[in-house]
């Protein structure tokens, strides 16, 4: 009965089978006893009427035996024949039972026999002779229909036995098919209903999030195996969760790690680019470093690229105050009990491709080892601070040379104009001394005086202009304020407009290339109200590809023909300026009037 316990709808098939087959025993025994009943009752009628032939055939005779005629003896001889018939009769003989070990059939066989053998051939044979034995017939009679009583009673009670094994079947198919509900509901409760129960009331737990939910019924059915499955599923997806979120909270450690990292080398760069002692930088960078990580002292052992010795040492833990600190209100370095404990330490390089400033020095304990994260973190803070320095180091090459490059600008302009302007003003006093030696003319005299005062002038004018370009700045990003500013200042000079076409793409020069641009603009348009008699100028700075191109033109008088120009200033002081900008210099006549002044360079030069 395995495959019982294996399978609810067959449980239930097989209910429902066993009440159909109880239902059809139940009408096969209602049909087979009504067949079997069928023709009982006229049996039992047939035989009652053998008995009231019997005390008919009794009152005939004893009609006969008192007044004997032939019509009562034909009467009598009639019901005789009558008897022999109904007892012979298949309605009679159909009901009997044919097994001879039967008492209905021993009974109704003993009751043809006596008919036949003894009593109606003895009341023929004394009815035919005279007189009449009535009270010995009487008698015998009496007897016989006793006997047919007891057949009839025999008949009756097995009509009842029939009927009684009917509502007998029909009552046990009854108790069957009641007990086999039973069963079936029973099955139902405990292997249905409750099992859904529990699986209902898991499922909805689970729905909340309660993956501890468990279905506890258990079977070899499909609810147990559903339940089963569940359970197995539940487990899983309660694994799986219990592992997202470790996975999750390792994520998110490792985010939290990470931005805490991040916001070290964030505020790591902001402390490093600052405008302080080298100390107050590098120190709470240090000290957070320390804290972020599990290490600990930190050390910075900073070099002087020029020089191989170490000038400076940071460390994050040292009982006094370093010789060389001259921050007397600082004490981050200060720790008042160092502890000894083993550990071992790690040396990171401070340095560019192009000098080495120094190295790291990170002390970590034996049980836990720098990990590959952490190293990367300090790697990419020593790179952050080799940067900075470089970059300082860079800026203070660059300031130094700046400073250089503007004193050899001041002293070849000053060479190039003003010393140029005394030394002729030196000459001429020299004259005028030899002069009044002489005791020459007063004509002679005046006009060295003359030509002194002429030449101061010309010194205190370039002495205006070497102030003026000394004092030229770039106020404002971009090369095209300066020169529209610069041409507005001419134009008011010149008193007249001078236009300006500027096409250059954003930041295409450098910021030492505006400078001298602009000053060899400042230059050639000084040129122009100095010396061309113009009354029209323009400046225009173009731009195609890499190739600049800056040209200044007026309509004024023009160079001198056939005659040097190699001595004069503004064109050596222009000349000069395209040399620094590696560039070509031209300086000649228009083919109608005035003079063009033509600067090309490439941009790509600083």
């Amino acid at each position: 009965m395995n495959f019982l316990k294996k399978s609810i709808i067959t449980r239930l098939g097989t209910a429902m089978f066993a009440i159909s087959l109880m239902a059809l025993i139940s009408m096969i025994s209602s049909v087979i006893v009504a067949e079997s009943t069928q023709g009982d009752a006229a049996g039992i009628n047939l035989a009652g009427s053998l008995r009231m032939m019997s005390y008919r055939i009794v009152a005939e005779t004893q009609q006969y035996e008192s007044a004997p005629s032939n019509k009562a003896l034909t009467r009598v001889l009639d019901s005789i024949d009558e008897f022999d018939i109904r007892i012979n009769d298949t309605v009679l003989t159909d009901v009997i039972p044919e097994g001879k070990d039967h008492k209905l059939y021993q009974v109704y066989q003993s009751l043809m026999s006596e008919w036949q053998s003894a009593l109606s051939p003895r009341l023929k044979m004394e009815l035919q002779q005279s007189p009449v034995n009535g009270a010995k017939n009487l008698e015998m009679l009496k007897d016989f229909v006793t006997r047919i009583d007891h057949m009839v009673r025999l008949l009756e009670h097995s009509t009842e036995s029939k009927i009684k094994l009917l509502s007998l079947v029909q009552g046990i198919s009854l108790l069957m098919t009641v007990i086999i509900i039973f069963i079936a509901l029973y099955d139902i409760k405990c292997n249905v209903v409750e099992p859904l129960g529990q699986l209902l009331r898991a499922s909805k737990e689970a729905s909340e999030g309660k993956l501890t939910a468990r279905v506890y019924y258990q079977s070899d059915d499909e609810l147990g195996l559903l339940g089963t499955t569940f359970n197995h599923m539940a487990g899983e997806l309660s694994k799986i969760y219990a592992d997202l979120e470790n996975r999750v909270q390792q994520k998110t450690t490792e985010l939290r790690d990470t931005n805490q990292r991040l916001q070290l080398l964030y505020k790591a760069t902001r402390r490093f680019n600052q405008d302080e002692d080298i100390c107050r930088r590098l120190m709470p960078v240090m000290k957070e470093l320390e804290e972020t990580l599990p290490i600990g002292p930190v050390s910075v052992t900073l070099c002087d690229p020029s020089q191989p010795s170490s000038y400076r040492l940071l460390t994050t833990q040292q009982e006094k105050r370093p010789v060389d600190c001259m921050q007397t209100s600082c004490s981050d370095c200060i720790v008042p009990s160092l502890k000894n404990r083993p550990y071992k330490s790690a040396n990171f390089p401070i340095q560019t491709r192009e000098a080495y400033f120094g190295e790291l020095t990170i002390a970590y304990a034996l049980s836990s080892p720098l990990t590959e994260d952490q190293k990367t973190l300090i790697e990419t803070l020593v790179d952050n601070l080799g940067t900075v320095l470089s970059l300082e180091l860079k800026a203070s090459q660059e300031q130094h040379m700046s400073l250089m490059e503007e004193r050899a600008v001041i002293a070849r302009e000053l060479h190039d104009s003003l010393a140029q302007s005394l030394s002729y003003l030196k000459m001429q006093v020299g004259r005028l001394q030899i002069l009044r030696k002489k005791h020459q003319s007063e004509q002679q005299i005046d006009d060295v005086v003359n030509e002194l005062k002429e030449g101061l002038n010309n010194a205190y004018y370039q002495l205006r202009e070497l102030l003026t370009t000394f004092r030229l700045t770039l106020d404002q990003p971009g090369l095209r304020p300066a020169l529209e500013s610069t041409v507005k200042e001419f134009s008011d000079r010149l008193n007249s407009e001078i236009k300006l076409k500027y096409n250059l793409l954003p930041q295409s020069l450098t910021a030492n290339q505006e400078i001298h641009v602009l000053q060899l603009v400042r230059e050639a348009l000084a040129n122009v109200v100095k010396h061309s008699q113009a009354t029209e100028a323009s400046v225009q700075v173009t731009q195609s590809g890499n190739h600049m191109e800056v040209c200044v033109e007026d309509n004024g008088i023009g160079l001198p023909v056939n005659k040097d120009t190699s001595g004069h200033y503004g064109l050596v002081i222009m000349q000069d300026r395209s040399s620094t900008l590696n560039g070509e210099l031209k300086v000649e006549n228009r083919e109608s009037s005035g003079t063009r002044v033509i600067l090309k360079f490439s941009a790509k030069q600083t």
